[in-house]
C-alpha cells in the first residue's frame, strides 16, 4: 500500500511553481503539486452526450475560454477520416492541460496564442481537439462531438405512459470551417431561456422580501418558475442547487444556482463573422454541478472528526454510502441492489450490459426500451426516420444509465483506490489548519474546497489569510467590519465561545492568554509613577505618589531614622543612577509581603534630598532603593487661595515653607489622618462614601455613626459638578437622575501618613503623604491609559483620540514645544506659562492676568517697578511705606508666583503624561498585540469588550494583583 501510495504522489506531483509561505504547510504543498485536473478528469468520466456541440471537461473549457484568442480559425473535420488524417502522430502531441503549472502559464499561452498564427482542428470521430501553431501541432484537448447520427434523447420512460423525448434533436458536429467568435462566462441560449437566464453559481436569495440572483456586483428578480422550483422538496426540484441553506424551519433561505444547462464558460464560433454558430464548445452543466458535488464530498471525508479509515470516512458521507452501493451492484454483476436507486434502473443496467434478469427485473423494464435495445444489438433499427430516431433514443437512454451508475461507482472505487492520498491530505490538513487557527469543520471544508476548485482552474491554492494565526494582527484591521469573513468568523467565535464556556477549573485545552504573561510581565507601578509627574509643593510636608507612601507605609518600621538633608545637598548621581526604584521591586503583593522581612528596625536608614527630589532607602547602610520626594519651597510664602470678588489675592493663614532639615524618626503611621488645621477636608476618609438622608449629606465616622459632612462640603455638594471646589466621584443616581451618594476624593493627606519625630515623644508637624488630587490623577490616568490601550488603533496619536484627556495631554505637549502657538490652550493658560519663563506676551495674553501677577514677576526679575504698580501692591496688602521706603513682603510675592506657576505645573504635567506615554509605546505596543493575539484567538471582534476586560485585568493589575489563566478566563466568560 506504501508503494502505491509512492506510486500515486510520482503520477500526480507537477513541477512546483515555486516556493511560497503556503508551501510551509504540507497539505498546501500536495495540493499544489498535485495534477488535479488530470485526477479529477479520470474521475469524472463521461462528458455526456450533447446535441451537436463539444463537450468539455470544466477545467479544459476553462483552459480553452482565457487562452484561445478571437478570430482564429476553427476546422471540424469529418467523422470519416481520411488514411493519414491526422497527418501527426497523436500519442506525441501533450495535452494542454500538462503544459499549465500556474495562472501565469494560462497568460504567457494566451499572449502565445495571440501572437502566432493559431488555429485549432476538432476531429469528432477522435473526441480530439487540436491547437496548431504555426502549422504543427502544439497541445491537444479531449473534446467529446455529438453522436454519429441522428436520433432524439429520452428524457422520462415511465411504462404505460407516453415517453417524454427531447424537443432538439442530437445530431453529429457539423463539419466545416468556422472562425473564433468568442467567449463568455454567462450564455443565455434563447431555446433554453428559462434554464440560461440565471448563471451558473449565482447565489440565490431574498432581498429586500424580493427574491433575486446575483449576477456581478447586481441583484436582478428570479424568474418565478425557478422560485417556485427552489421552494419545492429536493427530491421533486427540476434544477440542481448547492451550497443551499436553510433556516430553522427548513426553508431555503439561500443557494447557488447549478440548473445552467451550459455550464460556466462557452466558446463560440461563427460562420458569417458576425452571428455565432448554433453549435458551441462548454462543460455541461450537469459535469459542472458533478465536479462540484465531487469537491463537497471528497472534502467533507477529508475534514471530518474521527478516525481515518476509510470506511469510517465514507460512511459518514451520504453521497458516497451511494456510490459504494453502486460500485457494490457493479461488482457482484447486480447480485446486491440499492434503496437509493429506482430499481428500473439497476434493471436497465443488467439489460445493458447482458446480465441475467430476474422476474422482478422482466416486470420493471419497459418493453419500448427493451425493444429498441435488441433493435439495436442485432442492426435492425427502424427504417422510418422518426422512428429510427426514437429507437436510437432509448439506446442512448440505456447507455446514459450505464454511464451514470458506473461512473458512480467509479468515484467510489477510484478514491478508495487512492485513500492513501486521501488520507495524507487529511492528516496533513488537520495538523496546519490547527497551526492556522482553524477549528471549525465547516471553514475548514470552505477552505479546502476553494483549494481544489482553484487547482481546477490552474490556480494556486493560497494561505487562507481569514485564519486567524495566518492574519497580520493590527488593531486598525482586526476591528474593521469584513462582510467576507463575517460567517467564517463567527464559526470560528462559536467553536471558541463553547470552549471558554465549558472550561472548568482546569485550564481548558485551547484556552491561554497572552495578555495575562503580558501584564504580569508589566510593572505598571513603574509607569505609573513616572507618568503622574510632579507631586506639587507642599507646605513643608514631603509629598510621595500614592504608590510609593503605600509601600512605604506598608514597609518602613516604626523607628526607622530619616536623615533630612539641607536644600543645598545633592544626592550621590551615581547612587541615583544605580539604585532601583522601590516599585521596581514591588510587582506583586507577594513582592510587598517578601520585602517586609528585608526592612527591619535598626538595619533600615532614609536619607531624604528635597532638592534633587530623591529618598535614598538604606539597608544595612547600603543604598537599597530610591524614591522620588517632593518637599516644600525653598522659600517660604503664602500660598494664594483665591481671589475676593474685586480681584484681589486671599492669602492662606498658614506659610508654607522649606521641609525641615535634620534627624528624624518614624513615630506613627496613620490611616486617614485628621488634621486640625485643615478639619473640614480630612474628616471624611479618602474614598468614604457620602450619601444624602433625610435632605442632608452624611458620612461614616471612625465609630461607625452616619453624620453630617461639614458645612463647607454640604455647601459644596449643592453646587452642579462643574462648579465644585472639591472632587467627588463613583456618583450613585436614583431612578429619577438624582445623585444620592458620591465618594470623597479631596482629602488633602490621602489615605496614607508617616508622623515622625525628633524627640522620640511628640509628632513633628511635617508628615510624609501623598494627596487625594494625586489619587484622583493616578485614578484618571489609569482610566485613560486604559482607553488608549484598549483603543481600535495602531498608532499613538489614533489611540490618543478614544481619551479626551489624553488628546488634551498631546495638546499641552504641543504647546511646550511651541509656546508661541495661539492655537492650543486658553489664553490664561498660554500667558501664565509665558510669563513664568519670561516669555514675550502678547497685548491679549498681558489682559488674561491679574496686574499683581505680573508686578510679582517684575519683583522677581528684580525690574523697576512703575508708581502704578507700587499702589497696586499697598492697595493689596503686599507692600507698604515706612519712613518713605517701600516694604514688599516676599512670602505674598513669591505666593502669587506660585500661584502662576500652578499653571505652568499643570500644562508640564499634562504635557509629561503624552510624553511619558509615547516614550513607553513601543513597549506598551507589545503588551498590546498580547491582548490582541487574546482576542484574535477568541475570535472576538468587539471593542468595546477589548476595552473592558482590558480594564478589569489592568486594575487588577494596578491593585499589584498577580493574574493567571483561570482569573481571566472567568472575567471573559462573565462579559460574554
Amino acid at each position: 500500500m506504501k508503494r502505491y501510495f509512492l506510486l500515486i504522489l510520482m503520477v500526480f506531483l507537477l513541477m512546483s511553481p515555486g516556493v511560497s509561505a503556503a508551501e510551509k504547510y504540507e497539505s498546501i504543498s500536495l495540493i499544489n503539486n498535485t495534477d488535479w485536473v488530470t485526477y479529477f478528469d479520470d474521475l469524472l468520466g463521461d462528458p455526456y452526450d450533447s446535441h451537436g456541440c463539444l463537450h468539455f471537461t470544466p477545467s479544459d473549457i476553462y483552459l480553452l475560454v482565457k487562452t484561445i484568442p478571437n478570430g482564429i480559425p476553427l476546422r471540424i473535420k469529418n467523422y470519416y477520416l481520411k488514411k493519414n488524417d491526422p497527418p501527426f502522430p497523436v500519442q506525441k502531441v501533450p495535452y494542454f492541460s500538462s503544459l499549465i503549472k500556474a495562472p501565469e502559464d494560462v497568460n504567457k499561452h494566451a499572449a502565445a496564442f495571440k501572437a502566432r498564427k493559431t488555429e485549432i482542428v476538432v476531429y469528432p470521430s477522435l473526441n480530439r481537439l487540436f491547437i496548431m501553431i504555426d502549422d504543427a501541432p502544439y497541445a491537444q484537448v479531449k473534446a467529446k462531438a455529438g453522436p454519429p447520427y441522428d436520433f432524439l434523447m429520452a428524457f422520462a420512460v415511465i411504462q404505460g405512459r407516453p415517453i417524454e423525448w427531447d424537443a432538439m434533436l442530437s445530431t453529429p458536429t457539423d463539419p466545416g470551417d468556422y472562425t473564433i467568435l468568442r467567449s463568455t462566462d454567462h450564455y443565455i441560449s434563447s431555446t433554453y431561456y428559462n434554464n440560461t437566464i440565471v448563471p451558473f453559481g449565482a447565489w440565490i436569495m431574498q432581498k429586500q422580501g424580493v427574491w433575486s440572483y446575483q449576477k456581478g456586483d447586481k441583484w436582478y428578480k428570479l424568474p418565478q418558475h425557478i422560485i417556485y422550483d427552489i421552494n419545492f422538496p429536493a427530491d421533486q426540484r427540476e434544477y440542481n442547487y448547492y451550497d443551499i441553506s436553510q433556516d430553522a424551519s427548513g426553508k431555503v433561505v439561500a443557494a447557488r444556482f447549478a440548473g445552467h444547462d451550459f455550464g460556466k464558460y462557452v466558446l463560440l464560433w461563427t460562420k458569417d463573422g458576425k452571428n455565432h454558430y448554433p453549435e458551441m464548445g462548454y462543460a455541461a452543466g450537469e459535469l459542472l454541478y458533478e465536479q462540484i458535488v465531487l469537491i463537497k464530498d471528497l472534502v467533507h471525508i477529508t475534514t471530518l472528526p474521527g478516525p481515518d479509515d476509510f470506511d469510517y470516512c465514507v460512511s459518514k458521507n451520504e453521497n458516497f454510502r451511494f456510490y459504494k452501493d453502486l460500485y457494490e451492484f457493479v461488482e457482484s454483476k447486480g447480485k446486491t441492489s440499492s434503496s437509493k436507486v429506482a430499481p428500473q434502473l439497476l434493471s436497465y443496467y443488467k439489460l445493458y450490459n447482458g446480465i441475467s434478469l430476474t422476474v422482478k427485473d422482466q416486470e420493471l423494464i419497459d418493453p419500448r426500451v427493451e425493444k429498441s435495445f435488441k433493435e439495436y444489438k442485432e442492426n435492425r433499427l427502424p427504417r422510418n426516420q422518426l422512428a429510427r430516431q426514437q429507437a436510437l433514443g432509448l439506446y442512448y437512454y440505456l447507455q446514459l444509465n450505464d454511464t451514470l451508475i458506473r461512473k458512480y461507482a467509479h468515484w467510489y472505487e477510484k478514491v478508495k483506490k487512492d485513500w492513501q492520498l486521501w488520507k495524507f491530505l487529511r492528516e496533513k490538513s488537520r495538523q496546519d489548519f490547527e497551526e492556522m487557527g482553524i477549528l471549525s469543520v465547516e471553514n475548514r471544508q470552505n477552505v479546502m474546497e476553494e483549494w481544489l476548485s482553484n487547482r481546477l482552474e490552474f490556480k494556486i491554492a493560497e494561505l487562507p489569510l481569514q485564519a486567524k494565526y495566518l492574519t497580520d494582527l493590527s488593531f486598525s484591521t482586526f476591528f474593521k467590519p469584513d462582510e467576507k469573513a463575517f460567517l467564517f468568523n463567527q464559526r470560528e467565535r462559536d467553536i471558541m465561545y463553547k470552549l471558554i464556556k465549558e472550561a472548568g477549573t482546569e485550564e481548558a485545552k485551547g484556552i491561554n492568554f497572552y495578555s495575562v504573561k503580558a501584564l504580569n510581565d508589566y510593572n505598571f507601578g513603574l509607569l505609573l509613577n513616572e507618568i503622574l509627574g510632579d507631586l506639587y509643593k507642599s507646605h513643608g510636608c514631603m509629598h510621595l505618589s500614592p504608590r510609593n507612601i503605600q509601600f512605604l507605609f506598608e514597609l518602613l518600621p516604626v523607628g526607622t531614622k530619616l536623615v533630612v538633608h539641607d536644600y543645598s545637598a545633592k544626592a550621590d548621581q551615581k547612587t541615583i543612577d544605580t539604585v532601583p526604584y522601590l516599585a521596581h521591586l514591588v510587582n506583586f503583593k507577594d513582592d510587598l509581603d517578601k520585602l517586609k522581612g528585608t526592612f527591619v528596625t535598626g538595619e533600615v536608614e532614609v536619607a531624604v534630598y528635597p532638592l534633587s527630589g530623591y529618598w535614598i532607602i538604606n539597608i544595612k547602610d547600603k543604598p537599597f532603593a530610591k524614591v522620588e520626594v517632593k518637599g516644600g519651597p525653598q522659600a517660604k510664602m503664602y500660598l494664594v487661595q483665591g481671589r475676593d470678588k474685586d480681584g484681589k489675592p486671599i492669602f492662606e493663614e498658614h506659610l508654607a515653607y522649606p521641609t525641615s532639615t535634620g534627624n528624624f524618626k518614624v513615630f506613627r503611621k496613620v490611616k486617614d489622618y485628621v488634621s486640625n488645621i485643615y478639619h473640614d477636608q480630612t474628616v471624611v476618609p479618602m474614598g468614604g462614601e457620602i450619601k444624602k438622608e433625610d435632605g442632608a449629606w452624611v458620612y461614616q465616622n471612625k465609630k461607625g455613626e452616619w453624620v453630617k459632612i461639614p458645612k463647607v462640603l454640604q455647601g459644596d455638594l449643592s453646587h452642579p459638578p462643574e462648579e465644585r471646589e472639591y472632587t467627588y466621584y463613583d456618583p450613585v443616581s436614583n431612578a429619577s437622575g438624582e445623585v444620592e451618594s458620591v465618594r470623597w476624593g479631596s482629602h488633602p493627606f490621602g489615605t496614607y501618613s508617616i508622623q515622625t519625630t525628633k524627640d522620640d515623644r511628640t509628632p513633628f508637624p511635617e508628615l510624609i503623604h501623598s494627596s487625594g488630587d494625586l489619587m484622583m490623577e493616578e485614578r484618571q490616568l489609569i482610566n485613560d491609559l486604559i482607553k488608549v490601550l484598549s483603543a481600535p488603533h495602531d498608532e499613538l496619536d489614533a489611540c490618543i483620540n478614544y481619551s479626551q484627556n489624553f488628546e488634551l495631554y498631546k495638546t499641552c505637549y504641543d504647546f511646550v514645544k511651541d509656546p508661541y502657538r495661539e492655537d492650543l490652550i486658553q489664553v490664561k493658560e498660554r500667558a501664565s506659562y509665558k510669563l513664568y519663563f519670561g516669555l514675550s506676551l502678547t497685548s491679549l495674553e498681558v489682559q488674561s492676568l491679574p496686574e499683581d501677577v505680573i508686578i510679582a514677576d517684575k519683583i522677581i526679575r528684580k525690574q523697576k517697578l512703575s508708581e502704578d504698580e507700587i499702589r497696586t501692591l499697598i492697595n493689596e496688602g503686599i507692600a507698604y511705606r515706612r519712613s518713605g521706603n517701600l516694604k514688599i513682603n516676599m512670602e505674598k510675592v513669591l505666593g502669587l508666583q506660585f500661584d502662576t506657576y500652578q499653571y505652568v505645573v499643570t500644562i508640564q504635567k499634562y504635557a509629561h503624561h503624552y510624553e511619558t506615554l509615547q516614550k513607553h509605546w513601543k513597549e506598551l505596543t507589545d503588551l498590546r498585540r498580547a491582548l490582541l493575539k487574546d482576542f484574535n484567538n477568541f475570535v472576538i471582534k468587539d471593542p468595546l469588550l477589548l476595552h473592558n476586560f482590558t480594564r478589569e485585568l489592568m486594575l487588577e493589575r494596578t491593585r499589584l494583583e498577580k493574574l493567571n489563566q483561570q482569573k481571566a478566563l472567568e472575567i471573559l466568560r462573565e462579559m460574554l
